[in-house]
């Protein structure tokens, strides 16, 4: 089963902190890779269009943004940017496309 997460807060999704569902926006499963592909790419080109910056590990941990979003941290005494994220996962964990080496 794979999972496109949507995300809104102040870490980019690769950290997966132990609180990183309470960012949760939306969530939805699929039964194969394509389908959750196709989403994903869907929600991806939606962001990109809207956040002049982004930033991709692992494939497919995506984190988007712009300066102006941000939340006072009362602890740290500054502002902490925020964050638009998609995550594509298979049984909820991230999930690389396998992407052999190039023989020499």
């Amino acid at each position: 089963m794979y999972q496109v997460i949507a995300l809104y807060g102040e870490y980019e999704p690769w950290w997966f902190f132990d609180d990183w569902k309470d960012d949760i926006v939306s969530q939805n499963d699929y039964a194969t890779f394509q389908e959750a592909s196709r989403a994903y790419q869907q929600i991806y080109s939606e962001l990109e269009m809207q956040y002049p910056y982004k930033e991709t590990k692992k494939s497919y941990l995506t984190a988007f943004w712009n300066e102006t979003e941000i939340r006072y941290c009362e602890d740290c005494e500054d502002d902490i940017q925020l964050f638009h994220s998609i995550m594509l996962l298979k049984d909820d964990r991230p999930f690389e496309v396998f992407q052999p080496t190039a023989s020499k």
